[in-house]
């Protein structure tokens, strides 16, 4: 918890859109912490740009401000000691409600070095340390037991060397193997093995590539009860050591092995031979002094050559996951023109495969009408949601399924439901294709060839006009032209039929969204 002010001088004035400070912050201060209400909710690296000791004004980041309505006291604290440096109270609009800055389930979030909320060890309920320390024991054992070399990166290291404890801002545990492989296809082989075996002892294992598995721990009510990422780290010819997502640099092979030990909450862990030299490469130079802010950048050639190497299967994850955690409104105004023009195809009892379903209004809607409905999607925040708002009788014919389109064997088991159903299976797909960026709608389109070749119906609604304030980060503001369709369609015998324009709001008058059909050569 902060501390009392030590340093009072002008007011600091807090809107919904910038927080003033009174004065320029003091030299010795390397971070800020801001706190509304008691919580942090965001903090200010002061290090990686030095002109921020002169900045008076600071913007509320993006992902905040929804949330700046009501009454909040506004502590700014040095992030390192915890003195509160300035301090105010204020009203933001009308209400009298304090302001929480919490996800959908009521825990307090705040931003993380991705630029995104996200629960942190400081925010979260008491015992959870413990129990992600006791798992990451049971990991490093089970990684040893497969002829692994685990050893424990990113934020984890750097607690265990700065000060031996979890950094309060962390969010997740961090461990790697150091593969004996150098080739990107071998280690792409050797961590689907490493999945497998995994899931095989019923570990919940999301890839978020060929190099990069995430294990997600959940309470007994569902819930998630925090992660552990295992990432592959291995030496290049070149002498570079590798950790993809963001780790490669120089550093001697005698800086690694023979491993050492740090010791972390009291618990010993295999680490570098030299742990500073990795820190030094993952992080900077800074990598000692306490930066809760710091914003991990991954120089552009690095991304690329490790999506070329191993691949991406989180393309927009994140702003989905983000979506259904903390925009109230998610859930609603779903367009379900496309699931009432699959009723009209279909008969009561068939299946139908809901790709993208999101919070589940559609699928609901499918069911209450008779159809047995599985929803696909690969936001665990929107199928936590969905399955919070499917009740009665259509509880019981929905069920929800989390698989990645973007990766083609998660894909498959789509594809699987054809042969385990022995009834007729059709596929909604709305608003999803021109959501997904290309390459993912690469591997949807050849798991719905498989439908269409079955004789499926297969429905799409797509927005064919952008947003007029399109852009990268929202993809509900994207679109796909019926061109556009049939040209990725026509290589795999594909096309659309049955196209109908949607009218009748006025974001149909903007967006022109399409409904329309699959089918194959044959059948057209």
């Amino acid at each position: 918890m902060p501390r009392r002010p030590a340093t009072t001088s002008r007011e600091l004035r807090a809107s919904r859109t910038l927080l003033r400070l009174p004065a320029r912050v003091p030299d010795h201060v390397s971070s800020l912490d801001v706190l509304v209400n008691g919580h942090r909710v965001w903090s200010i690296d002061l290090v990686s740009d030095e002109s921020l000791h002169e900045a008076l004004d600071h913007r509320w980041p993006a992902p905040i401000t929804p949330f700046l309505e009501g009454t909040a006291r506004i502590d700014v604290a040095d992030s390192t000691t915890g003195d509160v440096l300035w301090s105010t109270s204020v009203r933001f609009g009308r209400s009298d409600q304090p302001v929480e800055v919490v996800d959908a389930l009521g825990r307090h979030v705040a931003l993380n070095k991705w630029g995104r909320l996200g629960k942190t060890f400081d925010g979260a309920d008491e015992g959870l340390q413990q129990r992600l320390l006791d798992r990451l024991d049971v990991l490093v054992e089970l990684l040893h037991e497969l002829g692994l070399r685990p050893f424990v990166v990113g934020g984890t290291l750097l607690g265990a060397v700065r000060s031996g404890h979890i950094l309060p801002h962390d969010d997740d545990a961090d461990l790697a193997y150091l593969s004996e492989l150098s080739h990107p296809a071998d280690l792409s082989l050797e961590n689907a093995r490493i999945a497998t075996d995994l899931t095989s002892r019923g570990y919940e294992v999301v890839r978020h590539s060929n190099a990069h598995l995430q294990i997600t721990f959940r309470r007994d009510d569902g819930l998630v009860d925090g992660y552990i990422d295992i990432f592959t780290a291995f030496f290049t010819p070149d002498g570079q050591i590798n950790q993809p997502f963001h780790v490669r640099g120089p550093m001697r092979q005698d800086s690694m092995l023979p491993f050492s030990t740090v010791t972390l909450e009291g618990r010993d862990y295999p680490a570098p031979a030299v742990p500073e030299d990795w820190l030094v490469v993952n992080y900077d130079e800074n990598w000692r002094t306490p930066l809760p802010g710091y914003k991990l950048r991954t120089p552009r050639a690095t991304a690329r050559r490790f999506r070329n190497w191993f691949g991406s299967y989180n393309f927009q994850r994140d702003f989905w996951e983000d979506r259904y955690l903390y925009d109230p409104t998610s859930a609603s105004g779903t367009d379900l023109r496309g699931a009432d023009a699959l009723l009209a195809r279909t008969d009561d009892g068939d299946m139908v495969v809901d790709l993208g379903c999101g919070a589940g209004a559609a699928a609901r809607h499918l069911a209450a009408h008779g159809r047995r409905v599985v929803g696909v999607d690969y936001a665990e925040s929107a199928l936590l949601r969905a399955r919070g708002l499917t009740e009665g009788a259509a509880a019981e014919r929905v069920t929800w399924l989390r698989r990645n389109l973007i990766d083609f064997r998660e894909a498959a088991d789509v594809i699987a439901l054809l042969a385990e159903e022995e009834g007729r299976v059709h596929v909604l797909a709305n608003h999803l294709l021109e959501r997904l960026g290309h390459h993912g709608r690469a591997t949807v389109w050849r798991t719905l060839r498989q439908y269409a070749q079955a004789g499926s119906v297969v429905a799409l609604v797509v927005d064919t006009v952008p947003d007029p304030e399109v852009t990268f980060r929202d993809p509900t503001t994207w679109h796909l032209t019926l061109d556009e369709i049939e040209q990725e369609l026509a290589p795999l015998g594909l096309s659309l039929h049955g196209t109908t324009p949607l009218r009748g709001t006025a974001r149909d008058s903007v967006r022109q969204p399409v409904l329309t059909y699959l089918t194959t050569a044959a059948q057209s």
